[in-house]
């Protein structure tokens, strides 16, 4: 079975959100909404798109040396470190270059990163890059792994977002859960949908939607 996905247009942003309606389970929480995010991350001319206006989104004083990408955001990491270079944000490492790298996930869930990996994080001004933001645990993670390494965590950036702030850095978004009016995300203990005998559509992670037949 194929999760139809509708359209949904912002006046915020010029990416259209690709959103289907359901019951829903995540790692860590039961969604009512899945966001495909799957041309945002993989098509080129939506990923630039994207990553110009959350570039002109982000504000910061502060330099960027590397940006960690989580969710399969490579792409759209890339493009965002092209822009933060136009858009003028500094840099300290000695290449005058951004570099953009993803963690390695262990079977525990830990994000580490090898040796050759490693020194582009160690003292470098990282910003995190996710796919989406529900309850910010992923996010969180790879903060705690970026300070565990030596970097210096400087922001956090994504193009869906339930949450403001993450380790007490503001969350730059191209949309929040808000723009749903009814757009929910809870515990599976309080999740209503399974309190009221809904059975879940799907299982949904980074890489994307398993639907139950």
């Amino acid at each position: 079975m194929v999760i139809p996905t509708i359209h949904f247009r912002s006046e915020y942003s010029q990416i259209p959100l690709r959103i289907a309606k359901g019951h829903f389970a995540t790692g860590h929480s039961h969604i009512n909404y899945f966001i495909d995010m799957t041309y945002t991350k993989h098509r080129l001319a939506e990923a630039r798109q994207a990553a110009l206006e959350l570039a002109v989104k982000f504000q910061s004083s502060r330099v960027v040396d590397t940006i960690l990408c989580l969710d399969g955001t490579e792409v759209l990491g890339t493009c965002l470190a092209e822009e933060l270079i136009a858009e003028g944000i500094g840099n300290e490492n000695e290449h005058n270059t951004l570099y953009v790298v993803t963690p390695e996930t262990t079977s525990g869930n830990q994000q580490i990163f090898r040796e050759n990996i490693a020194h582009l994080i160690r003292n470098r001004h990282v910003l995190i890059l996710a796919a989406s933001l529900t309850t910010g645990t992923t996010a969180l993670e790879a903060i705690q792994a970026v300070r565990y390494y030596g970097g210096i965590p400087v922001g956090v950036c994504c193009i869906f977002s339930c949450i403001d702030t993450c380790d007490g850095f503001p969350v730059t978004s191209l949309f929040q859960s808000k723009i749903l009016d009814d757009y929910r995300s809870v515990s599976a203990s309080q999740c209503p949908l399974c309190k009221a005998g809904v059975r879940i559509d799907a299982l949904v992670n980074s890489y994307g939607i398993s639907s139950f037949l």
